[in-house]
């Protein structure tokens, strides 16, 4: 990036700043007495790129704004390679208020980017370094020359190490979060368990409750099958006894017309068929007569065997029905004991005299009644306490597959929570290994990246030192030795003067600068130094002023502030500042020292 003008309203030191047509390449030197503007200039920059500044902290920026005045704007134009350029302009009032916008040269009316938050990402990203970069490589704020810092944002990128450490971050950050998960869970497998303890599940207690329950079901089928019998049976006796007692009244009156039938066949045979009868045969036809009467007395032997049949027919239904009360009991499970009082299940002797007397159909259909019903009544009773221990299982089933339930839960739970460890634990583990990798990494390229800087100080060192210093050591936590020619050996910085450790520590700076160049800008880029030269004699200012533009091919726009410059030094452009003007440049000419005016290639004057 090259800066190509500054223009500014209402800015610390100006009141009007307008800087056009400066020079890509070379040194644009800035001079003037102190607090006469020198690094408002700077301040400018910063302000115009990232909405901040060096000097002023993000809620005191208002401070920016010339004493008495309510608004502050800047604008800044810039190139990024053979790209057209661009302009990023800004705003600030005393409320807090901001504004912003970034276009290209020529398209106002087409912004890139608008508000102070999308300019500022846009900027990063054409730039390829943020405001923390910047200030660590690209500008030097005023006396401010120190060991770089390896934690620091600027020299992480330079060194490669930004991503390393951001996945190294979030694997930390995953670590810390499957280890909080751990810390979770782990007590809930406790809780589980106890919880587990507590209902104490026993596998044969449901198959148990559920086989009572079907004995319980089956037995009140029973019951009410038998009970179903036990009333056709009865009713059917109770139909049967007239009908029995009818047929064997019939049965006994069949048998007397039967006897005197058979009685009628053989006396009038007799009387027919033997001679000593003659006298009796008169003119009755004694053997038709026989003959009407032995029909007769067959079909009476043929209605006695249905009578029989009937008999016997009504019969069994009386023994079936003495038969049911007889093995009613064990059908249908219910116990009938001796001594049940009067009026409920009927005593073991009375149901003895009561099937004998069935069986012989000898009961009457009111005594059959009374004990049939008494004995339903029995069953009645039976299926109720049978239906009221059925209820109590249901619920027994009921609550223990709710408990099953609950169990089977728990233990999913428990299998899943011990599941979700084993994975939070081998979560961990694969991270850590990939910490270890991103650690072996990050050294190799720390060391790499140390190696590459301590190449580039070598470089322009000894142009900065005259060659009394070429070789620096610089260990994994940057700090800096510097090799001594006169004592052989390596120094720390603070046996050496002040003026050489500045020295040590631009070069130091310069080299960081060429690392971010090379790593993530790419391209032609500006540096502003402001006070680079404060601890150095006229002789090392000198030197350094010949040596800084030809540092680089790619650091070619060298912004140099001072409070005064050797006076055979050469500029691209010089700038001259004074405590007396608002406004650069001023109305009036300023006086430029003859020899600078001299000795540098004709240039605007400020």
């Amino acid at each position: 990036m090259i800066i190509t003008n500054i223009t500014a309203e209402n800015v610390l030191k100006y009141s009007e700043l307008e800087l056009t047509d400066l020079p890509a390449q070379g040194v644009v030197a800035i001079a003037g007495q102190n607090e006469s503007g020198k690094s408002t200039i700077g301040e400018v920059i910063c302000f115009a790129l990232f909405g901040r500044t060096f000097s002023f902290a993000s809620d005191e920026l208002q401070k920016i704004i010339c004493w008495g005045q309510t608004r502050g704007a800047v604008s800044l134009g810039f190139k990024m390679g053979e790209e057209n350029g661009f302009q990023v302009s800004r705003f600030l009032d005393t409320d807090g208020n901001q504004g912003a916008r970034l276009h290209r040269e020529g398209q106002e009316d087409d912004p890139l980017a608008s508000g102070v938050e999308a300019v500022n990402e846009a900027v990063c990203r054409l730039l390829g370094y943020n405001f923390e970069e910047f200030i660590e490589s690209f500008y030097l704020a005023q006396r401010e020359i120190s060991t770089p810092h390896r934690h620091s944002q600027a020299v992480k990128t330079m060194a490669g190490l930004t991503t390393f450490d951001e996945a190294s971050a979030e694997f930390a950050r995953e670590i810390r979060e499957a280890r909080l998960l751990i810390e979770e869970l782990e007590p809930r497998i406790g809780e589980i368990a106890t919880e587990l303890e507590e209902l104490n599940i026993q596998e044969q207690r449901l198959p148990e409750l559920e086989a009572q329950r079907g004995d319980l079901l089956s037995a009140q089928e029973r019951c009410s099958t038998e009970t179903h019998e036990l009333k056709r049976a009865a009713s059917a006796y109770e139909e049967n006894l007239p009908r029995l007692q009818a047929a064997r009244r019939g049965r006994s009156s069949n048998g007397v017309v039967s006897g005197l039938l058979i009685l009628a066949t053989l006396g009038s045979a007799i009387v027919a068929w033997m001679p000593e009868a003659q006298h009796l045969q008169g003119e009755f036809p004694w053997g038709l007569g026989c003959g009407i009467f032995g029909i007769m007395f067959l079909l009476s032997l043929g209605r006695l065997a249905i009578l029989n049949g009937r008999v016997e027919g009504l019969v069994q239904a009386s023994e079936e029905l003495a038969r049911r009360l007889e093995t009613l009991p064990q059908a249908a499970g219910v116990q009938l004991e001796e001594g049940t009082e009067a009026g409920e299940a009927p005593t073991a002797g009375e149901l003895a005299a009561i099937y004998t007397r069935i069986a012989s159909c000898a009961a009457e259909p009111e005594e059959v009644h009374l004990v049939i019903n008494r004995v339903l009544g029995c069953l009645e009773q039976e299926h109720k306490t049978r239906q009221a221990d059925l209820e109590k299982l249901e619920e027994a089933i009921y609550l223990e597959k709710e408990r099953v339930e609950t169990a089977q839960k728990l233990q999913q739970t428990r299998e899943a929570t011990q599941e979700q460890i084993v994975e939070q634990r081998h979560r961990i583990e694969v991270r850590e290994m990939a910490l270890d990798q991103l650690a072996g990494a990050g050294r190799h390229l720390s060391q790499r990246f140390n190696r590459d800087l301590r190449d580039l100080v070598g470089r322009t060192l000894p142009l900065f030192t005259e060659g009394r210093y070429a070789h620096l050591k610089i260990d994994d936590e940057l700090n800096v030795q510097v090799f001594s020619n006169e004592k052989r050996d390596f120094m720390q910085l603070e046996e050496i003067s002040s003026g050489t450790q500045r020295q040590i520590m631009l070069a130091v700076r310069l080299a960081l600068s060429q690392q971010l160049v090379d790593s993530v800008v790419g391209g032609e880029q500006f540096v502003f130094l402001d006070e680079p030269f404060a601890f150095f004699d006229q002789e090392r200012t000198r030197s350094s002023l010949a040596v800084l533009p030809k540092l680089s091919n790619e650091i070619t726009q060298v912004w140099i502030v001072a409070q005064e410059f050797p006076a055979d030094s050469q500029f691209d452009r010089y700038i001259e500042c004074s405590r007396e003007y608002e406004r650069l440049p001023p109305d009036v000419e300023i006086a430029i020292p003859t020899e600078v005016v001299a000795e540098q290639p004709p240039t605007t004057t400020a």
